[in-house]
């Protein structure tokens, strides 16, 4: 039986969060078959080589699944500056089924930026296992912005796993705002000394939706850094698993991680259950982990309804400063005006 998003140390077996069943997600034998964007490029053997030994990726048979089915692959080589590279993945009612690995390899002192928006047009049997690797070299920097818009009936499987050397800096923002089940894997290797990854991420879930997200930043390097903030809302019947690892390593002397997840419930019947754990092998170290899970503040509430605004706008006002930090990196004006107009409707629909 396969397990899915599987912690690296176990906490209490109760909560259900130190691995996922295979069977939860209830993921049936998909026709794998060509994509209508289909390109040459396997990957970069530097960066497959750089992720050997490290476990990554949701589980081995999304490893493996992507590697035997590969219908759609990047690779960019890095050297320099280079401007924002926007890449757009349209799953449709011909082409359903979308099998990618996209691989970034960061030369020394290089700069780049990458904006991945991920839709579908509505249609049924929406399949995605997507894969994004990136190995940063030293003083180099990386931005990566991943949105994932996809419809409730939608399968969503995306990993995305980087390798950091010395001074290098991450700035990776993950949103999604759609997709019926979805499983997803996040994974920082602070490897190199001074390194650090700033994190960010947003999820709105409704319906009978799904998320299980495991955000992980490993930490063996000295003077590390690592942030990670993701802020969501739940509605209707959602159902959320939030892990999120702060992993310090024996060895990573002065390291700093700080981990958190800040979720609404906006129905009775939402199921949400967060971990943010801090693990800790080493002594000259500092972390923090924390989760809040509640309703908006009445207090606030109150003072925005009192400057002439209704409940539900001042509800959806709330919920939106809070999405606002994750939402303002994604760099194509057209994109980020829509993800926050979804956004907006699905906040004024609530009913608290």
């Amino acid at each position: 039986m396969a397990r899915i998003n599987e912690m690296r140390m176990p906490t209490w077996a109760t909560l259900g969060l130190n691995y996922l069943k295979e069977e939860k997600v209830g993921i049936e034998n998909i026709e794998k078959k060509p994509y209508f964007k289909e390109k040459a490029a396997t990957g970069i053997k530097e960066v497959e080589e750089t992720f050997k030994g490290y476990k990554i990726g949701v589980s081995d048979i999304s490893n493996k699944e992507n590697k035997d089915y590969l219908n759609f692959g990047l690779d960019f080589e890095i050297d320099g500056k280079k401007e924002t590279e926007f890449i757009n993945l349209e799953l449709n009612k011909e082409n359903n089924t979308l099998v990618s690995n996209i691989d970034i390899n960061s030369k020394k002192s290089s700069e780049s930026s990458f904006l991945v928006s991920i839709f579908d047009d509505g249609s049924d049997n929406i399949y995605l296992n997507s894969r994004i690797n990136a190995r940063l070299e030293e003083d180099s920097f990386v931005k990566l912005v991943v949105v994932t818009n996809l419809n409730e009936k939608a399968i969503n499987i995306n990993s995305i796993a980087t390798y950091l050397n010395d001074r290098a800096i991450l700035d990776v923002t993950y949103i999604e705002v759609g997709a019926g089940k979805s499983l997803v894997n996040i994974t920082n290797i602070l490897k190199g000394e001074e390194s650090q990854v700033i994190e960010n991420g947003v999820y709105f879930k409704s319906g009978d939706d799904f998320l299980d997200l495991l955000a992980t930043n490993e930490h063996f390097g000295n003077d590390t850094d690592s942030s990670c903030m993701f802020n969501g809302a739940l509605k209707d019947r959602a159902e959320k698993n939030f892990k999120g690892i702060v992993d310090l390593r024996r060895g990573c002397s002065k390291a700093d991680g700080k981990i958190g997840d800040y979720s609404m419930m906006l129905s009775d019947e939402v199921i949400n259950k967060s971990a943010p754990v801090l693990l800790n092998e080493e002594k000259e170290v500092s972390g923090n982990h924390a989760a809040s899970v509640g309703r908006l503040n009445k207090e606030m509430l109150f003072y925005i309804m009192s400057r002439g605004f209704s409940k539900k706008q001042a509800e959806a006002m709330m919920l939106e400063a809070n999405f606002a930090p994750a939402l303002d990196k994604i760099e194509d004006e057209n994109l980020r005006a829509s993800i926050k107009e979804k956004v907006h409707h699905m906040n004024i629909r609530i009913d608290l």
